[in-house]
């Protein structure tokens, strides 16, 4: 665009502006151009401050501007809304901060399932399955009742076993940690808890596990898989020993056998064990189908015992029953002989005996005694003793050993 023609609009406008009367304004607007009768807009201006002029946002064309009969009903609205949202806002109470706002109730948690006590339980059992299950955090307890079993298990007889399941190898070291420090300061149990290791000892042994793999690959070796290095035990046997027995469970498994075979200890009480582990190994292991197969095995074979004592019973009850009526039958006899005549019975006696004599077979005659036969003696061809009659013997003459005498 050339100068002439940008000066010739500048002219056009500002005689423009000059001819054309004032417009009312609106009252509400920030800023609004006013045009002046005495002010004339030098025709010399340059072209930088002409389009500072025109790029100010602050200046306003008066040919766009918006009458005040067309804009002030809208504006009066908008105001009275503003008013009101205020109002409102400046009636609402002002909220807390978090950290002066009180904490909200604790939703009830779901409590732990905790299975049913079997049959005349030790006293102690009831708290370790609460401490186990709501303060160690262990899942998925299963009680297994091997009291009556015989042969008693080898970890000892009447034993009581609990199987339990942990979230992970270091949530299994800790329960089963705080649990035994727990049995030794409540409880003034000592258990003895094999797979266990120390506090502190997994990280260390697990620090240099890393340290030695580390080294291994840095010389190019390959890793072994997963091998059983004593580290990732995965399993933790509590064993609490003997604590005290329900007052009516007495009954000791082979105590009343003299030449008992097994484990036993005729020490009255209840052995339990707390079988720990993670959920992998828990499914390897499946020690609740192992003793699950022996308790059923062994409710078999006393299932079967119970039946052939009962066939037993019955046998003698029969056979006692027999013997009852076959007493009655001899006294209903000895009745009616002596209710019957003595007439009666001499005249049966004699017919008892005329048919016995009939009936007998005729006696056959006697048979001669046998005549005895001697028989001489033969000696036989072997007989290696020669007769006494010999002539030879005679004749031989006993000699002595001289050897070494001198007559």
């Amino acid at each position: 665009m050339s100068l002439p023609r940008v000066f010739s609009r500048a002219c056009r406008k500002a005689i423009a502006r000059s001819s054309t009367p004032a417009l009312p304004q609106c009252s509400t607007l920030r800023a609004s151009y006013t045009p002046s009768t005495s002010f004339q807009r030098p025709i010399s201006s340059t072209t930088i401050r002409r389009a500072a002029e025109k790029n100010d946002l602050a200046t306003e064309d008066p040919e766009f501007s918006i009458p005040e009969s067309v804009s002030m009903p809208a504006e009066s609205t908008s105001d009275d809304l503003n008013l009101a949202t205020e109002s409102a806002e400046a009636n609402q109470p002002v909220p807390l901060p978090w950290y002066l706002q009180n904490r909200p109730a604790l939703s009830p948690q779901q409590a732990a399932i905790i299975p049913d006590l079997p049959p005349n339980p030790p006293p102690l059992l009831s708290t370790l399955l609460d401490y186990i299950a709501n303060t160690a955090g262990l899942d998925d307890i299963a009680i297994l009742d091997l009291r009556h079993l015989d042969p008693p298990p080898a970890l000892g007889p009447k034993l009581i076993m609990l199987i339990c399941t942990a979230r992970s190898e270091k949530h299994l070291h800790v329960a089963a940690d705080r649990f035994c420090r727990y049995l030794r300061r409540e409880h003034h149990l000592r258990a003895n808890a094999a797979g266990l290791l120390g506090r502190n000892e997994l990280k260390i042994k697990l620090r240099r596990k890393a340290k030695r793999m580390k080294m291994l690959a840095n010389v190019g070796a390959i890793e072994q898989g997963n091998i059983d290095d004593g580290i990732r035990t995965n399993w933790i046997c509590c064993t609490l020993g003997k604590i005290e027995a329900h007052p009516e469970d007495v009954d000791m498994p082979g105590d009343n056998v003299k030449e008992f075979v097994g484990f036993r200890d005729i020490t009255p009480g209840v052995n339990i064990v707390i079988q720990m582990f993670t959920d992998e190994k828990r499914a390897e292991t499946d020690l609740e189908t192992l003793w699950g197969g022996v308790l059923r095995t062994g409710d078999r074979k006393d299932r079967v015992a119970e039946e052939r004592l009962r066939e037993l019973e019955e046998s003698l009850d029969e056979e006692e029953l027999e013997e009852e009526e076959e007493e009655e039958e001899e006294i209903d006899e000895v009745d009616e002989k002596l209710a019957t005549p003595r007439a009666l019975r001499r005249a049966e006696k004699e017919k008892a005996a005329a048919l016995a004599k009939t009936t007998q077979a005729p006696p056959s005659p006697p048979s001669p005694p046998p005549t005895p036969h001697f028989t001489k003696m033969q000696p036989s061809a072997g007989d290696v003793f020669p007769p006494a009659s010999d002539t030879r013997r005679s004749q031989q003459i006993r000699r002595f050993h001289s050897v070494g005498l001198r007559v």
